[in-house]
């Protein structure tokens, strides 16, 4: 038998009124893991978390959840500062990136329009298991939350040049960058002939 352990650990800062409505939202979390009657539920929460049910506010929350019945972000929270806030946000065990990712992403809009937050989190086992140690990391945007692991950015530098994943993005070269050259019409190559085509345009450092 072996235990596995997801563990994480970052900050950021945010306005005092995102702060007041991630902990407003994780504690009603705890509430409904603990069976209890949550507190009454705020504007800006149910702005933030619009519920599907109107005879239950706390719908909208649950939904983040991999599993409603158990609403748990497996992690503590500090939150510290005034005006502009520190939030910790850190786990050992059962760390939830997905669910945490998006509590922030719905909390922390106008901080999120300034500029993305992201953290890194890792994955462990209490024995010598093949696959039982990696990690990830996830960037939040006010539009979208990505995700990346350890073992995909591995899989990419072991793999030939001949087999690469025209899905995976070569760091130098962005999608973003292919995909608006096809927009306006500066090319018509494939992914991965774009990134060879400008890699050989680029000059040979010395």
């Amino acid at each position: 038998m072996a235990d596995y352990y997801v563990q994480g650990s970052f900050s950021f800062t945010c306005t005092a009124a995102e702060s007041a409505l991630i902990e407003e939202a994780w504690q009603h979390a705890a509430d409904l893991g603990d069976k209890a009657a949550p507190g009454e539920s705020s504007a800006e929460f149910l702005a933030a978390f619009p519920p599907t049910d109107l005879g239950n506010p706390f719908n909208g929350l649950l939904e983040i959840f991999d599993d409603p019945n158990f609403p748990t972000f497996g992690a503590e929270i500090e939150i510290s500062g005034a005006g502009t806030c520190l939030v910790t946000i850190f786990g050992d065990t059962d760390f939830q990136p997905d669910t945490i990712a998006a509590l922030v992403q719905r909390c922390c809009r106008q901080t999120l329009s300034e500029a993305p937050i992201g953290f890194e989190w890792s994955y462990s086992c209490s024995r010598p298991r093949a696959d039982g140690i990696g990690g990830g990391w996830c960037a939040i945007f006010v539009d979208r939350i990505e995700f990346g692991a350890t073992r995909e950015r591995l899989a990419r530098t072991l793999r030939p040049a001949t087999h690469r994943d025209p899905w995976i993005e070569e760091p130098a070269h962005p999608l973003s960058d292919w995909r608006s050259e096809v927009a306006n019409d500066d090319t018509r190559l494939g992914y991965l002939d774009w990134v060879d085509a400008r890699s050989a345009a680029l000059p040979n450092p010395r």
